[in-house]
């Protein structure tokens, strides 16, 4: 479900100080500097020489909190998913949930070392026929055609708007639960995951998410989990920048209205279902939201745009931050503890199911 914000009105408040103003404008191709500065490069090497250094990985929580909070992440995500869903009822399958089962299937068939190419094999195999939506679908008539890797990003010149869309985000939260506590890595795997159908800030949303939900096992709060993820995006790069602006605005007092609507004015010509305005509004969410998981998805929902997605990345960052004692009681009620998916084999799965085998993923070594 995608929800259009009524227009923001005037007052200049796109102009304040501090507010999220979104100077930088698209540049011409990844990797291109453009005029205000921004430098968002291609490939991995350049993208890895950007990034500011860094340190050894925090501890990840106990054992049984770990269980715990990564139990809070799957039950966050899906429960953000079907906020509208009758407390009670088995939750019905939306492709944000799918996708994430089929990142765990991928990391359990072929480990946290996947290739392209395997990743394209499962695709093929498992991803249902028309599900894809965006940049994933055209990925998907590439590879039916036989085009291994169609988003390298070696090989636009231009990103397609649907290159930097959204659909990336809901595959890259997992890879934070499978490191917890080391984001770089995390970052570092959904991007390779990314690379098969985004670009550009499509790519860099991707790495972002994966940054955020792994520092958020062992983050204090929301905003340090925020601020320790933007760490490991180009610095340069426009999601970077509207992301830090944000979290400026959050450490001036500024109120969540007053951002939300400059988010929309910044960003509202990327369209609805583009990373930079979307990762803005999920940021915000979790900023906002402070701790409280309800708040977290109801303020993420209301930002509009691309309101499934978002509350479902939303309410996975919030849940695995509180675990599953911080999601309210309707939703940890045992019959909640299943979802429904379209892929494959996978058909009515149990959250609690779901839970262990990522955890068992967090005793895989680094490839």
């Amino acid at each position: 479900m995608r929800r259009e914000r009524s227009e923001p009105t005037g007052n200049g408040r796109g102009h304040r100080d501090g507010a999220v103003t979104g100077r930088r404008p698209r540049p011409d191709a990844p990797g291109a500097p453009d005029a205000a500065g921004a430098w968002e490069p291609a490939d991995d090497a350049g993208i890895d020489a950007g990034l500011p250094p860094d340190g050894p990985p925090d501890p990840p929580p106990p054992d049984d909190v770990l269980l715990d909070r990564i139990q809070g992440g799957w039950l966050g995500r899906c429960a953000g998913a079907h906020m509208m869903a009758h407390p009670g009822e088995v939750l019905d399958r939306c492709d944000a949930v799918d996708r994430a089962v089929l990142t765990l299937r991928l990391l359990e068939t072929y480990g946290p070392g996947f290739t392209h190419e395997q990743m394209a094999s499962l695709w093929l195999l498992t991803l249902p026929f028309l599900r894809p939506g965006g940049a994933e679908r055209a990925a998907y008539r590439m590879l039916v055609d036989g085009v291994t890797v169609p988003g390298h990003v070696g090989t636009m010149r231009r990103p397609e708007p649907t290159q930097e869309g959204d659909g990336a985000l809901p595959r890259a939260d997992l890879y934070g639960y499978i490191a917890p506590g080391d984001p770089r890595r995390a970052a570092r795997l959904a991007r390779k995951d990314a690379q098969l159908s985004h670009v550009g800030s499509g790519l860099y949303g991707a790495m972002w998410v994966a940054a955020l939900s792994s520092a958020a096992f062992t983050a204090r709060d929301a905003t340090e989990a925020v601020a320790v993820s933007l760490r490991h995006i180009p610095p340069r790069s426009r999601l970077c920048d509207a992301l830090c602006e944000v979290l400026v605005a959050h450490a001036r007092g500024r109120s969540w209205p007053d951002v939300a609507d400059d988010i929309h004015r910044a960003h509202a010509h990327y369209g609805p279902q583009h990373t930079v305005g979307n990762a803005c509004l999920i940021a915000a969410g979790l900023l906002w939201g402070d701790g409280d998981w309800t708040q977290t998805v109801s303020l993420t929902v209301r930002g509009g745009w691309d309101t499934e997605l978002d509350a479902t990345v939303a309410g996975s960052v919030a849940g695995v931050l509180v675990g599953t004692e911080g999601i309210p009681a309707e939703w940890r009620h045992a019959a909640v503890d299943r979802v429904r998916t379209a892929v494959p084999d996978a058909g009515e799965c149990r959250i609690t199911d779901l839970a262990g085998r990522t955890y068992a993923l967090t005793r895989t070594s680094t490839p």
